[in-house]
């Protein structure tokens, strides 16, 4: 076999690895695919990458999270 193989991509959210659905999927698709599967606060996340490390094409998902500001009124 002469042909280049496709770079390994891996998803990381809260520290675990997530397994890639395969390569047809954007990162937005794998994102959103996680959302329903078994994270949904990733619905409106962000994914941060790639970032290149051992040959290995890294994303890093994140959940949005909702910071409000808390205080005494008057």
């Amino acid at each position: 076999m002469s042909g280049l193989e496709p770079t390994k991509r891996i998803f990381k959210f809260n520290g675990k690895v997530l397994d890639d659905p395969g390569r047809h999927m954007t990162p937005k698709e794998v994102m959103e695919h996680y959302s329903r599967l078994k994270y949904p606060s990733l619905t409106k996340g962000e994914i941060a990458g790639p970032f290149m490390q051992d040959g290995e094409e890294q994303y890093k998902l994140e959940a949005y999270n909702l910071k409000g500001s808390y205080g005494t009124k008057g």
